[in-house]
């Protein structure tokens, strides 16, 4: 079939602009995506699995020392954990409440601590030779059940500070400060668009379950957040140069200790009398050849035999062998 000169040059012209579409340069259309600035994204997915890691761990440690001290079954579990503004965690605080306030060495800001009152009489009560029951009605404490609820709380808190140790995270300064009851009285310097990391652990005490929420500031947890990343602890253990720079300084550490050291010639069997009969320029039998070898003792444990010698004008003994299991093993 032959073509027309006219069909040949817009055959020829379509070729030459679908060229010209497929080399220009395409323009990537920008990804959007939502952005909430009263609700702002302060801790990744990676940093939220690493607190739940990180709290489960807690809540284990948790139930074995509560069944302990207070004698009976107790279990504690993390029921969420999640990222939240600092309004809507005072929101959810009940009046009466309590709550404690914690310091956490130089860092920024505190961390809140937050028992729910239908755990904390049961345990009161328990503490004070009770039964461990609930009154039934919601009321505020005492001077006396204010003081007892600190220690409980620091209790708890001894324990997330023993966490977090577990996870290389230092945190020896967590100290609770105040406890309040009155949710209006909490002092936290945060703005209430603030975010925090919110974490709640249900706890069955007995027949009463209730909650123990935490609220950790971003301000807070900032300079320490990389250490809540869960692919760093799944990771493979400590970089070399961690484990060389520890090796070394173990290594350092163990030049300066005093080791006692004894070389033994020989043994000799003596009855008291013999004893207490010794004086100056008495020799006593070794019962041991001149050629024989001597035992060298590490923390009164036989470990090498040596040669005895001088050293210009000193006696001298030198390593020829190892001792195993208190046997000499010459080497020549």
């Amino acid at each position: 079939m032959a073509l027309s000169q006219k069909e040949i040059e817009d055959l020829i012209n379509s070729l030459i602009q679908k060229d010209e579409a497929e080399t220009k340069p395409q323009i990537a259309k920008p990804r959007l995506r939502v952005y909430d600035f009263k609700r702002p994204d302060k801790f990744s997915k990676d940093h939220l699995r690493g607190a739940q890691l990180l709290f489960d761990n807690f809540s284990r440690q948790l139930t074995s020392h509560f069944s302990a001290l207070f004698r009976m079954a107790i279990h504690a579990g993390v029921s969420s954990v999640d990222q939240a503004t600092y309004e809507e965690f005072a929101q959810e605080l009940t009046n009466p409440c309590c709550v404690g306030i914690v310091n956490w060495g130089d860092l920024p800001s505190n961390m809140l601590l937050s028992i729910e009152m239908k755990v904390v009489l049961p345990m009161l009560d328990r503490l004070c030779g009770g039964g461990g029951t609930s009154p039934g009605v919601s009321r505020s404490l005492t001077e006396i059940e204010l003081a007892m609820s600190k220690r409980i709380a620091q209790s708890i808190v001894d324990i997330f500070r023993d966490t977090l140790r577990e996870y290389r995270i230092d945190a020896r300064d967590l100290l609770i400060t105040t406890m309040e009851v009155n949710p209006l009285f909490v002092q936290q310097a945060l703005p209430p668009n603030d975010m925090v990391l919110s974490v709640s652990v249900a706890l069955r005490f007995g027949s009463q379950t209730g909650t123990v929420q935490f609220c950790l500031p971003y301000t807070l947890l900032e300079p320490v957040l990389p250490a809540f990343s869960a692919s760093r602890w799944f990771s493979r253990g400590r970089r070399a140069d961690e484990d060389k720079g520890e090796a070394d300084a173990v290594a350092n550490a163990l030049q300066d200790v005093e080791v006692p050291l004894s070389c033994r010639l020989g043994q000799a069997l003596l009855s008291v009398e013999d004893l207490l009969s010794l004086e100056t320029g008495d020799i006593i039998d070794l019962a041991m050849p001149k050629e024989c070898y001597a035992t060298i003792y590490v923390f009164g444990k036989p470990k090498f035999v040596a040669k005895i010698g001088r050293t210009g004008g000193r006696l001298a003994a030198r390593i020829v062998g190892i001792a195993e299991d208190g046997e000499e093993d010459l080497i020549p």
